[in-house]
């Protein structure tokens, strides 16, 4: 997630298109507070509603957890798994290079 001061806003709209063109959204803030968010309208805005597809994209950035995910859908985790899995979601993030890595340092290969 991005943020910007709306008087930045102002003078540089640019800004936003750049952000929701990526798929991303803003979070728009007055004197250092958050004021407002600005999000893309796309397919999972409408399916999902505005507050479940923040969630969904702040877990993606990593600003959720999983449990915090599961709390804005009033869920418990496994079904907030199965749902983020539905929606192209990935629930574990890794590097699987690093991991190989890893596995070459323990082994002592």
């Amino acid at each position: 997630m991005q943020s910007v001061g709306i008087k930045a806003l102002q003078t540089n709209p640019g800004v936003l298109s750049k952000v929701l063109d990526s798929g991303d959204y803003l979070l728009i803030t007055r004197r250092g507070k958050p004021f407002g968010i600005a999000a893309a309208c796309d397919d999972g805005l409408l399916d999902l509603g505005f507050r479940k597809r923040i969630a969904v994209c702040s877990f993606q950035t990593g600003d959720l957890s999983l449990g915090q995910v599961a709390q804005v859908f009033e869920k418990p985790k496994t079904e907030t798994m199965r749902l983020l899995a539905e929606l192209g979601v990935p629930i574990a993030d890794y590097d699987l290079a690093e991991d190989l890595e890893t596995l070459d340092l323990l082994g002592g290969n």
